[in-house]
């Protein structure tokens, strides 16, 4: 009976911890960035009147010697991206060197960001990804709807955050917004 009971206990302990690891999402790279890739500008200095300039953001900033970055991939626009990118744009009033943009990527169109740029008036660039998928090169996560990648001059990355949702985003934008606060000092 006991035997019994241990063997059960090993089962559903074995079942929890494999369940964990099927919740956690990892996507992108983790040590450095996968390269310069292009994008549309939707936002921004790069978007004038209906022209929506094609650039690489990666390129600009390594070209002005940003000493940090925060890009963000996203595959849908919503309240809870929002205040993922309004906690970026808080860091970045302060912080005038940090490099900021969100991607969108895997679907969403240029009136899904139109119309959030509407609404919250965000400082941090909205684009979307040439590559519906997003550039080969990062190996963005499918089950991954929000990739946030800190990263130094240089292309090291400091931190890596991976949602399955845009809520969870959401819940650790404050996190968010500590990495890339420290990625700049």
């Amino acid at each position: 009976m006991r035997i019994l009971f241990g063997i059960s206990l090993v089962t559903v302990a074995a079942l929890a911890v494999a369940t964990v690891r099927a919740d956690d999402v990892q996507s992108g790279p983790t040590d450095k960035i996968g390269g310069a890739f292009n994008v549309k500008a939707i936002t921004g200095e790069h978007r004038v009147g209906d022209k929506k300039e094609e650039l690489c953001y990666v390129c600009k900033y390594n070209a002005q010697a940003r000493p940090a970055v925060v890009l963000i991939f996203t595959q849908k626009a919503d309240e809870n991206l929002a205040a993922v990118v309004k906690a970026i744009d808080e860091v970045q009033k302060s912080n005038k060197d940090l490099g900021t943009v969100v991607v969108g990527v895997g679907g969403v169109k240029d009136a899904d960001f139109e119309k959030l740029q509407e609404t919250q008036k965000f400082t941090t660039p909205l684009t979307i990804a040439v590559a519906q998928d997003g550039p080969p090169a990062y190996k963005l996560s499918k089950e991954a709807v929000v990739t946030v990648l800190v990263y130094k001059q240089g292309g090291q990355i400091l931190k890596n955050f991976a949602f399955k949702d845009t809520k969870a985003a959401a819940e650790k934008a404050k996190d968010i917004a500590a990495a890339a606060s420290a990625a700049v000092k």
